[in-house]
C-alpha cells in the first residue's frame, strides 16, 4: 500500500507521540517492574494480581565485557499485593529453563539438571536428574512432568518414577492428567499422552511445504518447517512455527489439524512463545513488524480466526496471563527494561 508524503509524515508524527519511548512504557504496555535482569528472561501469571519473573545476571569478568557472556546468577522477582519484591532461589549460578504452575502456590522451573518449587513459602530443589533437563509439564501439585533426553520423570506428590520414551520433548502442555501434548524436538511430531500412553502424531501432512512467497529467503534455503511453542487448552491445541523466516500457526479443535500462514497477520513469530488463551476463546501471540522479529508487535486471534496487530513500541521477550488477569510481557520499550503490563 502507498500513501502520499504529507499523510506518511503526519502518520509519523502522529506515532511518534503516541509510542514516545517514555521512561515507563508507552501508552499500550506499562513498566510496572523496573529490573533490567529480567529483559531478557521470562514472566509468569499465577493468578489474577500474582506473577513471578525471572532473568540473570552475569558474573566475572563477562559483566564488565561488552558482547560478552559468563556464568548466570538467576534473578526471581513475585508480584503479590500489587508490589514486585526479589526472592530467594535455592540455584546461585544457571539460567532458569522452562516455567510452569497449577496455582499460586506450586510454581515450578527447571534450572540446569535441577527443578526447582515454590510452595507458597520458599523456593527449594525438588529432584536433581542425572542429566540436562529440557521440558516441563505441572497438571497439580502432584502431576508433574519433566522431560529431558528420551526420558521423562513423574512426580506424584511423593516420589519421582523414571521412564524412558521414544522422543525428546521440547515444548509441552497439559490440559489434564490424561491429555498431555509434547512437541518433538527431533521430528515435526506431536506426542499425545492419554493417561497410560504416548502417542505420536505425524504432523507433516498439515505442514506447509515451502514458505510464502513474500519470504526473504532464496526458496532453496531453510526450507524445512519447525515447530516451536505449543500450547493444550480448552479451545483445541495450538502450535506455532516457521519456515524459513516466515511464522505459521498449527491448530487442532477436534475436526482435523489447520495451517494458518501469520506472516500478515501476525508477523514473524521468531521466539518460542505459546499462545496465551484470552479466557474468551482466543489467543495472544507475540508477533512482530519487522522481518528478524525483533520490533515486537501483539497479536491477537478471536475465537472466528479474525486477527488484530499492534506494535509494541520496544522488544518484549515473553509473554504471560492468567484468564480474567492482566497481560504481563518482559523487554525493553524506549528506556525503560523489566516487566510491562498491559494497557487495554
Amino acid at each position: 500500500m502507498k500513501f502520499a508524503i504529507a499523510a506518511a509524515t503526519a502518520g509519523a508524527v502522529l506515532w511518534f507521540w503516541v509510542a514516545a519511548p517514555w521512561a515507563d512504557g508507552n501508552d499500550r504496555w506499562h513498566l510496572v517492574a523496573d529490573q533490567s535482569s529480567v529483559t531478557y528472561g521470562q514472566v509468569v501469571a499465577t493468578g489474577e494480581n500474582e506473577a513471578w519473573a525471572f532473568g540473570w545476571k552475569i558474573l566475572g569478568i563477562g559483566a564488565w565485557i561488552p558482547m560478552a557472556d559468563g556464568p548466570h546468577r538467576p534473578t526471581v522477582f513475585h508480584w503479590n499485593d500489587g508490589r514486585w519484591r526479589k526472592t530467594d532461589f535455592p540455584v546461585e549460578v544457571g539460567t532458569v529453563g522452562q516455567v510452569a504452575a497449577s496455582a499460586p502456590d506450586d510454581v515450578w522451573a527447571l534450572v540446569g539438571t535441577s527443578v526447582v518449587r515454590w510452595d507458597g513459602r520458599t523456593w527449594a530443589i525438588a529432584h536433581e536428574f542425572s542429566g540436562p533437563v529440557m521440558a516441563l509439564s505441572v497438571v497439580a501439585a502432584d502431576d508433574v512432568w519433566v522431560f529431558g533426553d528420551r526420558r521423562t520423570w513423574h512426580y506424584n506428590g511423593a516420589t519421582w518414577t523414571e521412564q524412558a520414551v521414544p522422543f525428546t520433548a521440547w515444548r509441552v502442555s497439559a490440559r489434564s492428567a490424561s491429555d498431555i501434548w509434547a512437541l518433538d524436538g527431533e521430528a515435526a511430531r506431536v506426542h499425545h499422552f492419554d493417561g497410560g500412553t504416548w502417542t505420536p502424531i505425524d504432523l507433516t501432512p498439515a505442514l506447509p511445504k515451502a514458505p510464502p512467497a513474500s519470504d526473504p529467503l532464496p526458496p532453496d534455503l531453510l526450507n524445512a518447517p519447525h515447530l516451536r511453542a505449543i500450547t493444550a487448552d480448552e479451545t483445541g491445541v495450538w502450535i506455532t512455527g516457521e519456515i524459513g523466516m516466515s511464522s505459521f500457526l498449527l491448530s487442532w479443535t477436534g475436526s482435523g489439524w489447520r495451517t494458518e500462514d501469520t506472516s500478515a497477520t501476525a508477523g514473524r513469530m521468531g521466539r518460542a512463545l505459546p499462545p496465551v488463551p484470552d479466557g474468551r476463546g482466543g489467543h495472544w501471540l507475540l508477533g512482530s513488524t519487522d522481518v528478524n522479529g525483533n520490533a515486537s508487535a501483539l497479536a491477537h486471534r478471536d475465537p472466528s480466526g479474525r486477527w488484530s496487530r499492534v506494535p509494541s513500541g520496544g522488544e518484549l521477550t515473553s509473554l504471560s496471563a492468567v484468564p480474567g488477569g492482566p497481560l504481563l510481557a518482559t523487554g525493553q520499550i524506549g528506556r525503560a527494561t523489566g516487566v510491562f503490563r498491559h494497557l487495554p
